[in-house]
């Protein structure tokens, strides 16, 4: 076993969603916190340190700053819920720039050719 399952009880881990009343006793006295800090801390390093993790990142496309964004930092950034695209909160402005563009792409393509089903289907 990894050494942060170990620490944490195997359904915390293997079924977020499953709490027992410990679990919530714990969590209102906050030894839960105290216990899932040094597991989220190492996860945060690794992310940051992996190649393929950050290859999971966003960069923000509204500001341009090179550093990788991720959709679990809650308190600074917003995901788009229909793309999906993550951006600074401080950046985002209420408009998604990459569902703007998908849906001016849709308007064009409907422009340029109205009714590509008819052909298909003939």
């Amino acid at each position: 076993k990894q050494w942060y399952q170990r620490r944490v009880r195997g359904h915390i881990y293997n079924d977020p969603e499953l709490f027992s009343l410990e679990d919530l006793c714990s969590v209102k006295d906050r030894s839960m916190m105290e216990s899932l800090r040094p597991i989220v801390t190492s996860w945060l390093q690794h992310v940051d340190n992996c190649g393929l993790c950050r290859g999971k990142g966003f960069i923000c496309e509204l500001c341009a700053r090179k550093e990788v964004i991720y959709p679990f930092q809650l308190t600074t950034v917003f995901q788009c819920q229909m793309c999906w695209t993550c951006f600074h909160q401080s950046c985002f402005s209420g408009t998604c720039p990459k569902c703007a563009r998908i849906q001016s792409r849709r308007t064009l393509s409907q422009e340029v050719d109205p009714a590509p089903q008819e052909i298909l289907s003939n």
